[in-house]
């Protein structure tokens, strides 16, 4: 095992599930002479899914209770199960989520520097094979030695150290066998249920050796074209440019770019999980010779290409709102982010007279195609003047007679000739700011 990864004066969490890899694991660090036993804090979850469950939680806690290794438990309760179904309805990602949660809160506990996970090289070929099956971006290609979970429940990430991916599933077997060292089988692995463990099953006709090249190799590749899509951006001052990113004829890349462009952002989740068609119909997008697209990423948030730009957007800014002032409306008065209030004379954002009420503040279409530009409704006044989409769907203030006597600044340039507020100064007129 990789037992330099580990500082010798620093506590871990090791996960342990009572079955073959996670008990080498233990067993091995509980002998090594280097470690120091009381440095390690085993955690184990007992999901509750299955008849001998408890069995596999016995053999783990009398482990730890003959050679005074502290021990915390998780029985998973249908609470803990329901609270995690509003994120995930897959058992497999819920139960990574408890299982890591709990490593988590344990971790915190005792200041632990990580996670210790028994993956080994049989996990490591397995996991490269699910990755070229689904055809997607990854990090990295096979299991990582450090890595790290991201909680979207506790806002934080979690070390995961992985000691063991030079050693195979055969030679645990014989490691505890030798060592008579008591373990668990778990019943659903001989059960092709699940895309790993199918092929689990089919892995022993593989060479091992000709596969770990091909995962070199292909983590080499991977690195060159993160590498030049770390350069693209920078050269992009962190964005997308939609010209000189449909000039790159390497599709692999592109993807990396959207990806890195999230991961930069700090929204990475929002695509991680993505089925890889996600990714192809964003570049399918951006190379469409329609200027402003909305691709909905999720509930929250989507990617907006507008013109030669692309940027991801709160699904908030997006929404048509419609707020009314009235000589008898009190303020200050909110439209999403901008607030609203009273101004003088000598310090205001816009000015009307007493005519003009009432007013219209919005971003709804049905609204705006009311007001004409050049004897050219503002909509269409938009697509001929190539106004960016997310200035369109910014803020756009009415008089009563539609029209415009202040915009956002977004637009403010390209059509403050056409604003209806520069009455003669007269006591009637009201003054208002806008921040």
């Amino acid at each position: 095992m990789d037992d330099k990864l580990l500082n010798r004066n620093e506590k871990y969490i090791i996960g342990v599930s009572g079955g073959p890899d996670s008990m080498f694991l233990l067993d091995n660090i509980y002998h090594n002479p280097e470690l120091d036993i009381n440095n390690f804090i085993v955690c184990l979850i007992n999901y509750q899914k299955r008849e001998d469950s408890d069995y596999d939680e016995q053999i783990v806690i009398e482990y730890c209770k003959k050679r005074n290794i502290k021990i915390y438990v998780k029985r998973v309760t249908p609470a803990d199960y329901d609270q995690y179904q509003t994120i995930s309805h897959n058992f497999q990602n819920i139960a990574r989520d408890i299982r890591y949660v709990f490593f988590f809160q344990i971790s915190k506990k005792h200041h632990c520097q990580g996670v210790l996970i028994a993956h080994n090289l049989t996990d490591h070929i397995e996991t490269y094979i699910l990755q070229k099956q689904r055809n997607g971006i990854v990090e990295h290609y096979g299991l990582n030695q450090i890595s790290y979970y991201h909680s979207h429940l506790l806002g934080s990430e979690l070390k995961i150290i992985r000691i063991m991916l030079q050693i195979t599933r055969e030679e645990i077997i014989e490691y505890l066998f030798h060592n008579q060292v008591n373990y668990a089988i778990d019943s659903t692995n001989i059960l092709g249920i699940y895309n790993r463990n199918i092929i689990r099953n089919e892995i022993q006709q593989i060479n091992l050796q000709d596969m770990l090249l091909e995962i070199n190799q292909k983590n080499s590749e991977n690195e060159q074209l993160k590498l030049m899509a770390k350069k693209y951006l920078i050269d992009n001052f962190g964005q997308i440019n939609v010209a000189s990113f449909n000039i790159i004829n390497n599709m692999q890349l592109q993807k990396i770019i959207i990806f890195n462009y999230f991961k930069m952002n700090n929204l990475v989740q929002l695509i991680s999980n993505k089925k890889r068609k996600f990714l192809n119909e964003i570049i399918k997008e951006l190379k469409s010779e329609k200027p402003n697209i909305i691709i909905k990423v999720n509930n929250d948030y989507s990617l907006v290409k507008s013109y030669d730009n692309v940027e991801i957007i709160n699904n908030n800014a997006l929404q048509p709102i419609t707020v009314k002032i009235t000589m008898i409306t009190k303020f200050p008065i909110k439209w999403k982010e901008k607030i609203i209030s009273q101004g003088t004379n000598k310090s205001y954002a816009f000015k009307i007279g007493v005519d003009q009420f009432p007013l219209t503040i919005t971003n709804d279409v049905l609204f705006l195609q009311k007001v004409i530009l050049a004897k050219t409704p503002l909509n269409r006044w938009f697509i001929k003047n190539k106004i960016p989409i997310l200035a369109r769907k910014s803020y756009f203030i009415l008089d009563a007679q539609n029209k415009l006597v202040y915009v956002n600044n977004l637009i403010d340039l390209k059509i403050n000739k056409f604003i209806n507020n520069t009455w003669p100064e007269k006591h009637n007129l009201f003054f208002f700011m806008i921040k």
